[in-house]
């Protein structure tokens, strides 16, 4: 799991075959959404200020020529548009941050193979402060296997083949 929440779904029957990308779990989303819904309304929120403050610095810069304004007022504007810029870029990234959660409340199979059977059971919490794993799958296409085999057995075999091959 890569978000914390409770498995509301178990999407699969143990010892199945999975194919890549189908979903085998779902955890609750709604406290991802309450947290995309917060994200969406914090970077509105920004980029209302920085609006604000891009008018007060036009406003300013129209003054200061006519010494209507000091410079120092002027400066402090400036100041406070880039750091209502920083606002939006790190509310967006928030955001961003929520919208991959949400994402993750599904879980996808990683990889095709057959899958063992769930670590966790529907209603379980997961996630909490760090990744829990949920199940298991067997990649069964490649198999890989290693033979611990000496080397005067694989010389021997090796010219096992030749020999036959020449026959």
């Amino acid at each position: 799991a890569r978000v914390e929440g409770m498995v509301e779904k178990r999407l699969f029957t143990d010892g199945s075959e999975v194919k890549a990308g189908t979903t085998l779990f779902r955890i609750d989303p709604r406290t991802l959404q309450a947290n995309l819904a917060s994200a969406d309304a914090a970077v509105a929120k920004a980029e209302a200020d920085a609006t604000m403050n891009g008018i007060t610095v036009a406003r300013l810069r129209n003054l200061l020529p006519a010494k209507a304004v000091s410079q120092q007022e002027y400066d402090l504007a400036i100041a406070k548009q880039k750091l209502a810029e920083a606002d939006v870029a790190s509310a967006q990234a928030a955001r961003s941050r929520a919208r991959i959660d949400l994402e993750n409340s599904t879980v996808p199979a990683p990889i095709s193979g057959r899958i063992g059977r769930a670590l966790v059971t529907e209603g379980a919490l997961v996630g909490r402060g760090e990744a829990t794993p949920l199940a298991t799958i067997e990649q069964l296409d490649p198999i890989y296997v290693n033979f611990a085999q000496s080397s005067a057995d694989f010389l021997r075999l090796r010219a096992g083949q030749t020999a036959a091959a020449t026959l």
